[in-house]
């Protein structure tokens, strides 16, 4: 039988290398956004999703065994799986917080690196529209697939892949 120390580090440790898999990842599609390589972008965003959700998996099950093993113990103020892992006791908390604290710093860097991936290719997208408007005779209403919160604009009619991730 493992110790909770044994298995709260087994969880974090898989959680961590699928946080480092979805970084890189994420930093491969930034690099196909810049070089506007559609086809292998929308191949690498079926990888994503995949790598996606078994990371939400993994913190699934993080958060059913910090649960458990924090059932007695009032909630931490401070956002972060650092400042759970620092409820623990003693031996648990010592073998467990570091890599808990480097988990917390990957999430910092995939939502920077995720957001600028959506900065960039909408960009890309709204340039690929003021280019190709004037010549396919596309209305502006038509080519603007997102509002202003990021959403897809009601009314818009269903874009074609081009469109999508051009």
């Amino acid at each position: 039988m493992t110790s909770p120390a044994e298995s709260v580090a087994g969880v974090l440790l898989a959680e961590h290398d699928g946080l480092s898999e979805l970084l890189r990842l994420l930093k491969a599609e930034q690099q196909l956004v810049l070089q506007r390589r559609s086809e292998a972008l929308v191949s690498l965003m079926t990888v994503i999703e995949g790598q996606l959700l078994r990371v939400r998996n993994q913190q699934s099950q993080r958060n059913d065994i910090l649960k458990n093993l924090l059932a007695d113990t009032p909630i931490s103020a401070q956002p972060g799986v650092a400042a759970r892992v620092a409820l623990l006791p003693e031996l648990t908390r010592e073998q467990t917080l570091p890599i808990a604290e480097r988990i917390d710093t990957l999430m910092l860097l995939v939502h920077e690196l995720a957001w600028q991936n959506h900065v960039l290719l909408s960009h890309s997208v709204h340039f690929l529209e003021e280019v190709l408007a004037p010549w396919l005779g596309l209305e502006k209403q038509s080519t603007a697939l997102y509002n202003q919160d990021g959403l897809i604009r009601k009314g818009t009619k269903r874009p074609t892949l081009f469109h999508a991730v051009a």
